[in-house]
């Protein structure tokens, strides 16, 4: 009979040492709880009230999700988010990993080019907005004023419904392109420099190395940078409203935007609730998704 080897001693230490562990975790849990787990399940609950913050709630069942179905407004903001999206990720991506290319190819520079690339992200809201909105101006901006140099017309960024929303995406490309640059640098500086070496000596140039070896060593952060921008993108709202506030028209009307106007504006917070978990359910759904994608192509590969 084989005898246990867990004593009462070994018992107590394991018993000691859970309970150190669930201290440690036991912060960020309430955290989670109070900062994402509670107010989640508090909207799901509104989704089902009628509720003027100066008036009680009434009762109304999934009469907001109906609403919302037939409202104009709703699928408008949703189309323009996912065209958002779609000119966003792919952008992002390809800047902010070209940037994390050039700064590790430059070892000398490379902590004054991270810092440099990084900056933007750090800027407050409201300095992003003044800084573009004076490079952006129509009548006395600093990039029409270089159109107008070289014989080229002015554009008009924010108050044309055609280039607005593009005028928004390089606005978010470069605020948040160096902060998923970090993420590529550390993939980069992670890869054996021994690939590198054993394809110069095959004769590889600097185009063959990348195609063959960086970037199908970066596959799962490209992955994450696109799943993290998605998610970004499905709840971007303060540069649109510091920039265009949906407009011109509607062609910057985003959920995010939407949400908010129908939450303070129309004080509508059942409304606005049921709006942000359909905008939950939409955002598991994409991650599901692109989750099967990577799982799909790590079994092909």
């Amino acid at each position: 009979m084989i005898k246990s080897t867990f004593t009462p001693q070994t018992k107590r230490k394991n018993f000691k040492n859970n309970m150190y562990i669930g201290l440690f975790l036991l912060p960020s849990f309430l955290l989670l709880l109070v900062f994402v787990l509670w107010p989640m399940i508090y909207s799901m609950v509104l989704s089902a009230y009628e509720w003027d913050p100066l008036k009680d709630k009434v009762f109304i069942g999934l009469q907001n999700y109906i609403k919302l179905m037939k409202d104009e407004y709703w699928w408008i903001s949703l189309k323009n988010t996912l065209v958002y999206i779609v000119l966003n990720v792919p952008l992002i991506i390809a800047v902010s990993l070209i940037m994390a290319v050039l700064v590790t190819s430059v070892p000398k520079l490379s902590k004054l080019f991270r810092g440099i690339y990084f900056m933007p992200t750090m800027l407050s809201l409201v300095a992003t907005g003044i800084v573009w909105n004076y490079l952006l101006s129509t009548n006395n901006g600093i990039i029409n004023g270089l159109l107008k140099e070289i014989g080229l017309p002015s554009v008009r960024w924010f108050t044309s419904s055609k280039v607005a929303m593009l005028s928004i995406v390089i606005v978010t490309v470069w605020r948040w392109a160096g902060y998923y640059m970090v993420m590529f640098v550390a993939g980069i500086l992670e890869i054996p420099r021994q690939f590198y070496e054993a394809a110069e000596m095959e004769g590889a140039g600097v185009w063959q190395k990348f195609r063959y070896i960086t970037f199908p060593q970066l596959k799962y952060i490209i992955y994450f940078v696109a799943m993290m921008s998605i998610i970004g993108s499905f709840q971007e709202f303060d540069l649109f409203y510091m920039i265009t506030l949906g407009g011109p028209g509607t062609s910057t009307y985003v959920t995010g935007f939407y949400m908010w106007q129908q939450a303070f504006s129309s004080r509508k917070m059942g409304y606005a609730s049921a709006m942000s978990v359909v905008l939950f359910i939409l955002v598991f759904i994409f991650t599901l998704l692109q989750n099967r994608v990577e799982q799909k192509s790590g079994e092909e590969a």
